[in-house]
């Protein structure tokens, strides 16, 4: 009985150490997703919007990111064209080679539909990093929501499109993060941003962005510093001035790359007729950009002891190539996201009725991935055909019966079209006019291109030498027309925003 009793009162013994880690880390993770709570249905709104809308972000530059990648892994690098008429031989600097290589990896594996998903899953994580950065920057989580809710409706500008750009999203708020921590307290890990370049160099050619921002990190550290002895600071911001900019040239196109860096910022044609490259003008559709751009300016200017010298340096330069071009927005609006929320909460009213309540916390948590679940099983059960309503079928049973019948047709095709013809029908390789690439067209040849479309005088001479046209309902429905007028000519398909037409090829006129 003695024995017994005492066996009974022996002391329960503790856990082991590995449980008492994963409760006090559950413990954590339960505090932080109640504090964050209220940012989970922002986040959940964006990612299912990104979902919902994926047959929208599957545009011309998904084609050609797509194929670019095929050419990479079928022929090498390219260094001159040969996909299109307008623009073969020239010499073709394939800079985002490297985030082809990724898209058409995926294309391979899932088709478009993983190709799309894997666009998402980058601009999401932009958008998660950002909202993270304004947060460890010292932001309350309710300006972060203030500011995250009209920056969505901006960053559809951008980031519903699926391109080489989309992982370039994710790469400028990781360097940014890095930067604006070094100049909050100095440390080595902003060195971390040259790898990072070497990365974006071979991705997409706003590297040339990333690497500005670090260098005006290093000119700013120097001027800062500047009254200490040379010594303890010269050669760090030397290295921050200039290492950035020879990351860029760690590509297969190193000495290329100054050209192809001058071509895309002068060139005529893209800035005068290609619209995502014109300058950001008032307009109904732009005016929550003016509105956010006044907004930053008054708080960088009422709260300017809250932003660092450098922050303010980073809005203003984003902001001039935001106004310089629509493209462009969606830096001004990650970096706004990024910095400006610890700005705001300068001049909000301290919030004391914060939510507080941890089931209401939990529920908002819980059903905000609950959605994102749902949403991507949604998606992922839907078939490829839905992501593929603008590009039917019926176009490519169309050219196939053209091509039966007149072999070795050429094509004038809507750059919409033109290089997702060539990835389903390779045989047509150089024998469409143009594609999506107009960095390698003459601005007289974009010129050209948009006054046939308005029926110019001299547009049949532009249109001669072809017998096939897939055309874009809208925007060259009046050149449709024209072309249906002519003698023989023959409508092969007509739906979904599509029409194909074939004629019997006539000299000039």
């Amino acid at each position: 009985m003695v024995d017994h009793a005492e066996r009974v009162l022996d002391p329960i013994p503790a856990p082991p150490t590995w449980l008492r880690r994963r409760a006090r880390s559950a413990a954590r993770s339960l505090a932080w997703t109640a504090n964050e709570a209220v940012l989970f249905p922002i986040v959940a709104f964006f990612v299912v919007g990104l979902l919902s809308n994926l047959p929208g972000e599957l545009l011309s530059d998904s084609w050609l990111v797509v194929l670019g990648g095929s050419e990479v892994v079928q022929h090498g690098l390219p260094h001159q064209d040969t996909l299109a008429i307008w623009t073969h031989g020239r010499e073709w600097v394939d800079q985002q080679w490297l985030a082809q290589l990724g898209y058409y990896g995926l294309y391979t594996l899932g088709g478009i539909k993983l190709a799309l998903l894997g666009h998402v899953a980058a601009a999401g994580s932009a958008f998660v990093l950002a909202l993270a950065a304004a947060r460890w920057r010292g932001a309350s989580t309710r300006s972060v929501c203030w500011l995250a809710l009209p920056s969505i409706f901006l960053l559809i500008w951008g980031s519903w499109n699926a391109r080489a750009q989309s992982m370039a999203l994710v790469l400028f708020v990781v360097l940014l993060w890095l930067v604006v921590g070094d100049a909050r307290k100095q440390s080595r890990r902003v060195f971390l941003v040259l790898p990072l370049l070497v990365l974006w160099a071979n991705i997409h050619g706003t590297a040339l962005t990333g690497a500005v921002l670090v260098a005006l990190w290093g000119i700013t550290y120097a001027i800062e510093r500047r009254r200490l002895p040379w010594r303890s600071w010269l050669p760090r911001a030397a290295t921050l001035c200039l290492a950035p900019f020879a990351c860029l040239f760690a590509s297969p196109y190193a000495l290329d790359l100054p050209g192809y860096y001058h071509l895309m910022l002068t060139h005529g044609g893209l800035h005068d007729y290609v619209m995502e490259w014109r300058p950001t003008t008032p307009t109904l559709q732009t005016a929550p950009f003016f509105a956010l751009a006044f907004l930053v300016a008054w708080l960088a200017g009422r709260c300017r002891e809250r932003l660092l010298s450098y922050e303010k340096i980073v809005l203003a330069l984003t902001l001039v190539m935001a106004l310089q071009s629509i493209r462009s927005v969606i830096w001004f609006t990650l970096a706004t996201l990024m910095l400006v929320p610890v700005a705001l909460d300068g001049v909000l009213k301290p919030n004391v009725s914060a939510l507080r309540f941890r089931l209401l916390n939990r529920a908002l948590v819980l059903t905000s991935l609950a959605g994102i679940v749902a949403a991507s099983a949604a998606v992922a059960a839907k078939p490829s055909s839905w992501v593929l309503s603008e590009y039917p079928n019926g176009v490519l049973a169309a050219v196939d019966r053209v091509e039966a019948r007149t072999p070795q047709v050429r094509v004038f095709a809507n750059e919409m079209f033109t290089d997702w013809l060539m990835l389903e029908r390779p045989q047509l390789k150089g024998r469409l006019a143009f594609d999506i690439r107009f960095e390698l067209a003459s601005k007289a040849e974009i010129r050209r291109l948009a006054e046939t479309r308005r029926l110019v005088e001299g547009w049949r001479n532009t249109v001669a030498p072809y017998g096939l046209f897939v055309l874009r309902k809208g925007p060259e429905s009046d050149l449709a027309t024209a072309l249906l007028r002519e003698p023989g000519a023959r409508l092969e398909y007509r739906g979904h925003g599509a029409i194909v037409i074939w004629r019997p090829v006539r000299g000039p006129r």
